[in-house]
């Protein structure tokens, strides 16, 4: 049984280690390095993208995400890239935020592993947020309830990452889930809904890189 954290440093993570809870399976607040490397996959959740930036950085745990979640590559012993037996990473929102390789405004704080573009609030102010649902065929078979709360869109997908699901905004299919090997990305929060499924992908996901 893999293990999976949470970071719990700022946001809505008791929400997702509740969601991790009801389907059994065991997880933890992630706020050491300590604490990362016990675990197999972690979740960034959401919050304020600014303010979990700078946290991570403060205690360390920026250069330790980015270590697990490569590996040294083959073709160089200077270059990293992501794959097999890497620690999985799911950003929600603001942890989408934090794990893109650009953002809109200047952030010197992300992560940057996951070749998308991101801009920060793209759909309105907090009194804008709704509920909704979306049809994610990876995941579910019945389309997965999702919360977009001052949510940031997905302006550029790089090659070789997966559009999962789309959310119909305007006259436009916005990615709101995205994939790229180990890392997983969702503009919204599906922890604040009854729906479980994004939550038992990760940890499938999770298992299937914990055996390689």
């Amino acid at each position: 049984m893999v293990k999976i954290g949470v970071l719990a440093i700022q946001g809505s993570f008791a929400e997702h280690i509740e969601v991790l809870s009801r389907i059994n399976v065991p997880a933890i607040e992630v706020r050491t390095v300590e604490e990362l490397n016990s675990v197999d996959g972690l979740i960034i959740p959401g919050g304020e993208s600014t303010t979990i930036g700078k946290l991570m950085k403060y205690y360390g745990l920026d250069k330790e995400i980015i270590k697990r979640a490569t590996l040294p590559s083959r073709s160089s012993k200077n270059e990293r890239e992501l794959g097999a037996s890497a620690l999985t990473i799911w950003g929600t929102c603001a942890g989408a935020i934090l794990l893109a390789k650009q953002v809109a405004e200047p952030r010197p704080d992300i992560l940057g592993l996951l070749d998308i573009s991101i801009t920060r609030n793209a759909y309105g102010p907090q009194i804008e947020s709704f509920e909704t649902t979306i049809s994610i065929p990876k995941i579910s078979k019945k389309k997965v309830g999702a919360v977009f709360i001052r949510a940031p869109k997905i302006t550029r997908v790089g090659k070789g990452v997966e559009v999962l699901g789309v959310l119909k905004f305007g006259q436009y299919d916005e990615p709101v889930i995205v994939q790229y090997n180990n890392l997983l990305a969702s503009t919204f929060h599906p922890e604040l809904t009854n729906d479980t499924s994004v939550h038992e992908y990760f940890v499938s996901l999770t298992r299937t890189y914990a055996k390689k």
